[in-house]
């Protein structure tokens, strides 16, 4: 009977740590599933995709991959000049959007909510956004993860990454998905948009130095350093699809 009421015990210490609360725990859980099942629909699928940057400080010309997927992870991009491609988000399964967050919660009444959509929103280990910390710093803070899950097409809208600071929230990166319907069957990306918050030249000291002193600023809505933080972003598009084809 100890036993078996420490296992009990351990469970709910484990799902303490992984939802807000039970409910929670229920409904994430039942979408988790849901987008895997749709996702897992795709066997293997070949797409051709053109990226182009909106950097400040990085010039590049609009680059060309084609781009091989297979369950559950096996993928291949082929290009034949260089290129940049976001990290995160793009060719990942939507269980991968959700591991390594802790304290996760639904949030069905935010304002901006589409129809159909929820936001499953969760407390991220920072090594798991495949973000370049700063410095040691950025990586004591909690990094808070938002997926935002279409309920009637089971597909991830997008992801987003910001840091809680007091009543504030630092953007780190947001990745968009715009989908259509191939073969009357398949809901799949035609565009994603990937958005990267990064400092001005005039901040490229602050890897040395007090990085709170630097949140401070950033995050006080009359201190004009606010204007450091700019904006980049990657766009990615996809044409011609060949899904579950041998």
């Amino acid at each position: 009977m100890k036993s078996i009421s420490k296992c009990f015990i351990l469970f709910c210490l484990i799902c303490a740590d992984e939802y807000a609360s039970d409910n929670d725990r229920i409904r994430c859980e039942y979408i988790i599933e849901q987008t895997n099942i749709n996702f897992k629909k795709l066997k293997n699928y070949e797409v051709d995709i053109s990226v182009e940057l909106d950097i400040p400080g990085i010039r590049m010309p609009k680059s060309e991959y084609k781009v091989s997927f297979k369950q559950p992870n096996q993928i291949d991009i082929v290009s034949e000049n260089f290129g940049i491609l976001p990290k995160a988000g793009l060719f990942e399964s939507p269980e991968e959007n959700f591991n390594n967050l802790e304290d996760k919660r639904i949030i069905d009444d935010d304002d901006s909510l589409k129809e159909n959509e929820v936001i499953v929103e969760g407390y991220a280990i920072f090594d798991s956004l495949k973000f370049v910390s700063p410095n040691e710093y950025f990586k004591m803070l909690e990094p808070i993860v938002e997926v935002r899950v279409d309920t009637l097409k089971w597909v991830v809208n997008s992801v987003s990454a910001n840091i809680e600071r007091r009543r504030d929230r630092i953007p780190l990166f947001e990745i968009t998905n715009t989908y259509q319907t191939f073969d009357n069957q398949y809901v799949m990306p035609v565009k994603s948009i990937a958005k990267y918050y990064v400092k001005d030249k005039k901040l490229s000291n602050w890897l040395n130095k007090d990085s709170d002193n630097y949140l401070d600023q950033i995050t006080n809505q009359k201190d004009s350093n606010l204007e450091a933080i700019v904006e980049g972003s990657i766009e990615v598009n996809y044409s011609n699809y060949i899904i579950n084809k041998k």
